[in-house]
C-alpha cells in the first residue's frame, strides 16, 4: 500500500461511555463539510460485527463524512485487514484526501484530543495530557491553559478550524464568491486517437503548441505552493504523452494528495502497469456506448481496447471512473447497459450531460438530454445516497452497490457555485472557466519570457481574482 501525506487528525473522547461523542461528532461533521472541508471519521469500537451499517461510522458517512472506517478492539479495520492500528486507519481514510480525520475515542493515543467532561471527571492533572480543548457538560468550571468550550457542535467545530484547519485554507486560494480552489485540471495534448462527436476539447478552440516536460513540472510546482491539492491529467488523449507517468511521480513527489487521469482508455492496457508504478491509483475513462457499433460510431475507436486497459487497470488495483457523455437517440435508450456494465467491473459511474461547447451548429440542440429524470429514477432505485461535500455536496447515487453519480451542469447555477478547480490549457494558459474563451491568462508565455515563480503566482492569483460563475 502507498501511504498517502497524513491530514491533521485529532480524537474526540470522554471518561465514561454515554457521554454523547457520537452525537457531537456527526454535528461537527455536518457543520465542517458544509463550510467546505472534507473530514473523514474513525472510531474505536468494541462491535463484533464486521459491517457496522446504522452505527456510528455509518452516521458518519450519512452526515457528510467522505470516509469512515471501524477499528474495533480487536485489531480489525473494516476498510483495510485485520491487525491494523491508528496509524494503518488514518492512512487509509488519507486516500480519500480529508483536511482532517476525527477519531472517536481512542483515549489512550498520540492524538490531540478534545475531552467531553463531567464535574467529576477534573481529577489528575495526567488524565488531561494530550487535551487541546474541553467540552464542558453541566456546570464545570473552566480549567486553567486548556480552551474551554459548550457543547454544541457549531463551537466546537469553530475551534477546530482556528486550530487545526486555518492553515490549510490560508494557503487556498479563494475566488470574489467564496469558492476555494482546491486544484487544477491540466491538458497535457490536444492530440487525439480518436475523433468523438461529442468532445469540447477542454474548452480549447485553437491551441498554440504543447507544454514541453519541465515547463509542466514547473507549473505544478507553483501550484503547489499556491495551496492547490488536487491534480488532473486530460486532454486530447493524455497516455499519448510518452512523459506521463514521469509527471505522475512528480506530482506525487511534489506532495499533491490526489492525482487523477480522464482517459479514452484506447492505450491503458499497454500503459496500466507504468502508470501504477509512477502511483497513479485513479483514473477516468470515457465510454459512450457499451455497443461496439454504436460505440465506434460515437467515437471511430474500438471498445474492446477500452475493456481490456479496464480490466488491466482493475488488476492493478487502480480505481475506475466510467464517465458517459448521454445523447438523446444516441445512447440515452441504454442507460441501464452502461450501468450494468460498470457494475460488473467494480467501477463508479458518471453519467454526464453533453455541453454546449466547440460543437458544430446544431448539434447541441439535437442530441443534449436533459438527465433530471434520469436522476429521479437512479433515486427511486438506489439503497442510499451520499452527498459530496466538495461538490457543492452533488449526490452519489449506491444502486446494487454500484455508486452513480450525474453531472448536470447545463444552465445549472449550483453545478457552477461548486466549481473547485482551474484549468491549464494544453498550451499553457491559465482559463478559469470551461465555457469562457475570452479569459486567458498565458503562464506558458510567461515562463518561455523568463518570469519568476512569483510572478507565475500573480498570473494565478490575477486568473482567480476573474473567475465567476457561468451560470447564476
Amino acid at each position: 500500500m502507498m501511504w498517502m501525506q497524513q491530514p491533521p487528525a485529532l480524537a474526540i473522547v470522554s471518561f465514561h461511555s454515554g457521554e454523547g461523542k457520537t452525537t457531537l461528532l456527526e454535528g461537527i461533521i455536518r457543520e465542517l463539510t458544509g463550510k467546505g472541508y472534507r473530514v473523514c471519521a474513525i472510531k474505536h469500537s468494541a462491535h463484533n460485527e464486521v459491517q457496522d451499517a446504522s452505527k456510528d461510522t455509518w452516521k458518519y458517512r450519512e452526515a457528510g463524512a467522505a470516509a469512515s472506517a471501524l477499528l474495533q478492539s480487536s485489531g480489525y479495520l473494516e476498510v483495510c485487514s485485520q491487525g491494523a492500528d491508528l496509524h494503518t486507519a488514518i492512512n487509509v481514510v488519507s486516500c480519500f484526501n480529508p483536511d482532517i480525520v476525527i477519531c472517536e475515542g481512542f483515549k489512550d493515543s498520540g492524538l490531540p484530543k478534545i475531552a467531553i467532561v463531567e464535574p467529576s471527571d477534573l481529577g489528575p492533572g495526567s488524565r488531561l495530557r494530550g487535551v487541546v480543548a474541553l467540552v464542558l457538560k453541566g456546570d464545570v468550571a473552566p480549567v486553567g491553559g486548556v480552551d474551554c468550550l459548550p457543547f454544541d457542535p457549531s463551537v466546537v467545530a469553530a475551534f477546530i478550524e482556528s486550530r487545526f484547519l486555518e492553515s490549510r485554507r490560508r494557503a487556498t486560494m479563494i475566488d470574489r464568491y467564496g469558492r476555494r480552489i482546491l486544484g487544477i485540471r491540466m491538458s497535457l495534448t490536444q492530440r487525439c486517437n480518436l475523433n468523438c462527436v461529442y468532445c469540447h476539447h477542454e474548452g480549447e478552440g485553437s491551441p498554440s503548441g504543447e507544454m514541453y516536460t519541465d515547463e509542466i513540472l514547473r507549473i505544478l510546482r507553483v501550484a503547489r505552493d499556491l495551496g492547490m491539492r488536487r491534480v488532473k491529467f486530460t486532454g486530447g488523449e493524455p497516455l499519448l504523452r510518452k512523459d506521463l507517468g514521469g509527471i505522475i511521480a512528480y506530482s506525487y513527489a511534489l506532495g499533491f494528495e490526489d492525482v487523477g487521469v480522464t482517459t479514452n482508455g484506447q492505450l491503458l492496457r499497454e500503459r496500466a502497469l507504468e502508470l501504477y508504478e509512477a502511483g497513479l491509483r485513479r483514473l477516468n475513462l470515457s465510454v459512450p456506448s457499451v455497443d461496439p457499433n454504436v460505440y465506434r460510431s460515437i467515437t471511430g475507436g474500438e471498445l474492446r481496447n477500452v475493456v481490456d486497459g479496464l480490466e488491466s487497470a482493475r488488476r492493478l488495483g487502480i480505481h475506475v471512473k466510467i464517465n458517459t457523455v448521454v445523447m438523446r437517440g444516441i445512447n440515452d435508450s441504454s442507460i441501464g447497459n452502461i450501468i450494468e456494465f460498470a457494475r460488473t467491473r467494480s467501477s463508479q459511474l458518471q453519467l454526464i450531460e453533453l455541453e454546449d461547447l466547440h460543437l458544430d451548429k446544431g448539434f447541441f440542440e439535437k442530441y443534449h438530454f436533459d438527465l433530471t429524470q434520469t436522476e429521479e429514477t437512479i433515486s427511486r432505485a438506489s439503497d442510499s445516497v451520499v452527498e459530496r461535500g466538495e461538490m457543492n455536496r452533488r449526490r452519489v447515487y449506491l444502486v446494487k452497490g454500484l455508486p452513480i453519480e450525474i453531472v448536470r451542469p447545463v444552465s445549472n447555477p449550483s453545478f457552477c457555485a461548486g466549481c473547485t478547480r482551474i484549468r491549464i490549457t494544453s498550451d499553457g494558459k491559465i482559463k478559469p472557466c470551461l465555457m469562457r474563451d475570452d479569459l486567458l491568462f498565458d503562464l506558458l508565455g510567461g515562463i518561455r519570457s523568463g518570469l519568476t515563480d512569483d510572478q507565475l503566482k500573480d498570473l494565478f492569483m490575477s486568473a482567480v481574482s476573474a473567475r465567476e460563475p457561468f451560470y447564476r
